[in-house]
């Protein structure tokens, strides 16, 4: 996998265009770099093939799909069933991240609902079901004020 140090300048401003705007053109990079749109697809390819970039998506707003409610859980587990737990955690639908940390607690997920009536039943009937699931600290995020990528 890449790090920082094989990143040029050229491959830096390609990902920083890329990160403000997913469906810029070759011929738009172009124009804004003073880079051929060749060379630009050329070094996209060997990102890609460096694991510099994972993939090419589209984030959607969650608050426009109905999500108004998100939350940030800190789960503790049990020794044994710590990697059964994660998989079963990974798996819930509303769950969108899942960490595994260091500290008090073993995981750091990021939950999304609709209201916080779901939130209560994805706790109650989906998380605190798991097994091996020993403790939870929830967190309702009221603003999310900064969120994105490492900076390039």
């Amino acid at each position: 996998m890449g790090n920082k140090q094989d990143l040029d300048e050229i491959d830096s401003s390609i990902l920083r265009l890329l990160q403000k705007n997913s469906r810029m053109t070759f011929q738009e990079m172009s124009r804004l770099t003073g880079i051929s749109d060749a060379t630009i697809q050329f070094r996209l390819k060997r990102m890609k093939a460096r694991g510099v970039i994972d993939k090419f998506t589209v984030v959607a707003n969650p608050s426009a799909l109905g999500y108004a409610v998100m939350a940030v859980m800190l789960v503790q587990t049990d020794t044994d069933k710590h990697d059964d737990a994660k998989v079963a955690l990974a798996n819930i639908p509303e769950i969108t991240e899942v960490y595994s940390i260091l500290g008090e607690y073993d995981l750091l997920i990021k939950v999304w609902t609709r209201s916080l009536e779901e939130l209560n039943a994805v706790m109650n009937e989906k998380i605190r079901s798991i097994a091996g699931i020993e403790g939870l600290l929830e967190m309702v995020v009221m603003e999310r004020v900064k969120e994105e990528a490492p900076s390039i």
